[in-house]
């Protein structure tokens, strides 16, 4: 779909001034108990339009050098909005730009405040890094992280086994939270590669303190084989779609994940890597990378 800057630029900035957005919110289920850990707030553009997509919504913003002030006004919303779905104790996952996050106006403070105004503390909330250009510099990266941190704010990385999400971000980074990309996460069961990343991610996560996130779980067949990964949580449209009202989340699902959970402590059954166990990160007939799955990821 061709359309021209100088029609789509005033519809642009009429967003931007009139936060004509829409704030959808898709719940994050812990897989021990099918119980709602978390939200995560996705943004969509006017509908029927060009900014209708996300990516084109967000590309866009980049391309114009509103990516700072869109990530602002997404940010604020689906704060304010997280109170009509949010249950006790329950995280808000928000996403920002790797850029953004580096830009001088991003001020933990201006956060915080709005954060106060609407009763929400900083560790209910989870910015997720998502992305969509390599990080150049870990170290200055990695400090102004720490900085948000020492306010309380958690951290996960987005989409790892994909793209620009590689090891040494996760090495470098330490986040609270490491989210598997769909495109590990699709067919699993029936993919033994697939399986032995997940199931080495689920690994180091458990050596490290960090909690697996697998996102895109479209069927039953995949949310029971990651229960019995013993990843820590899920996300996709067979657990719940992204909505704009608080959802609950199925008795199905709930048992589920029970039902085998309990059954893998009955049976002491254990899945994860053996130290000996080598792991090949390897595409297009080209090796990325090797390494123990006792030893640090590097």
């Amino acid at each position: 779909m061709i359309i021209r800057d100088e029609e789509v630029y005033p519809f642009f900035q009429k967003i931007i001034k009139q936060k004509l957005l829409n704030i959808v919110f898709q719940p994050i289920v812990s897989l021990e108990t099918g119980e709602l850990f978390a939200n995560e707030a996705l943004t969509r553009g006017p509908q029927n339009s060009f900014f209708s997509s996300p990516l084109n919504l967000f590309n866009y913003a980049e391309k114009t050098g509103h990516l700072y002030t869109l990530e602002k006004i997404t940010r604020e919303l689906a704060i304010e909005r997280s109170n009509q779905i949010s249950e006790n104790n329950s995280k808000l996952f928000i996403n920002i730009n790797a850029r953004v996050i580096e830009d001088p106006c991003f001020t933990p403070g201006n956060t915080i405040s709005f954060l106060k105004r609407n009763g929400i503390s900083p560790t209910d909330i989870v910015f997720e890094i998502t992305e969509r250009s390599a990080i150049t510099d870990f170290d200055k990266f990695t400090s102004v992280l720490e900085h948000y941190r020492s306010q309380g704010f958690l951290i996960a990385i987005d989409d790892a086994g994909a793209g620009y999400s590689s090891l040494q971000a996760i090495s470098e980074l330490e986040p609270d939270f490491i989210k598997i990309d769909r495109s590990l996460i699709t067919n699993i069961n029936n993919n033994r590669i697939k399986a032995s990343l997940v199931e080495a991610f689920t690994y180091f996560a458990n050596k490290s303190d960090t909690k697996i996130i697998a996102e895109g779980i479209e069927t039953k067949e995949e949310l029971d084989f990651l229960v019995n990964l013993g990843v820590n949580y899920g996300q996709g449209y067979y657990i719940a779609r992204p909505k704009t009202e608080k959802q609950e989340i199925s008795q199905n699902i709930k048992q589920s994940c029970i039902i085998l959970r309990q059954k893998q402590v009955i049976e002491g059954r254990q899945h994860f890597v053996q130290p000996t166990d080598i792991i090949v990160v390897k595409k297009n007939h080209t090796i990325f990378g090797t390494y123990r799955a006792d030893l640090p990821l590097i």
